[in-house]
């Protein structure tokens, strides 16, 4: 979730709402807006590790680091392969717009399907110097997945969701 009552600059949560969708902070005089927030926000994020897969097909694993621009890729299909590549500033600056269109920091913890049993489980973690985020699903998915899903496949060069 993105908190856009904390200060940019020195992180303070004391802070106050100038006009709608800007805001100041009382300790440090810093100005700022709800995109500069959003942005800031996303920036916040150095990995994003992605799991996808079921019980019979397996499970594939993508990892972003976006501050080192790698993708790794992990299958386990009978048989475990990682492939490493790099990412240029245009891929790069591709998935962070995705991942705002998708709003994914605002995706809920967990998304189920209880009256599916078996299926498709997926999880993906976003690593921040503050804390982890987790989004996770058991045969269901938040709105814009199809487009998460497209993205990662592009910047990761293969096709594994199913949609």
């Amino acid at each position: 979730m993105i908190i856009y009552k904390k200060c940019l600059d020195c992180g303070s949560r004391e802070t106050e709402e100038l006009k709608v969708d800007e805001y100041a902070c009382s300790e440090c005089g810093r100005q700022w807006t709800k995109d500069e927030a959003i942005d800031a926000a996303y920036d916040e994020i150095n990995v994003m590790k992605v799991s996808y897969g079921g019980f019979f097909g397996g499970y594939n694993e993508i990892d972003v680091d976006l501050k080192n621009r790698e993708v790794t890729l992990d299958f386990t299909r009978g048989k475990t392969e990682k492939t490493v590549r790099a990412l240029d500033d245009k891929e790069t600056a591709e998935l962070m717009n995705m991942l705002k269109e998708v709003d994914i920091l605002n995706w809920k913890r967990s998304y189920d399907n209880p009256f599916v049993l078996d299926g498709t489980q997926w999880d993906i973690t976003l690593k921040r110097d503050a804390g982890d985020l987790l989004r996770s699903g058991n045969n269901a998915f938040p709105e814009g997945w199809e487009k998460f899903g497209s993205g990662i496949e592009k910047i990761a060069q293969i096709s594994i969701f199913q949609y």
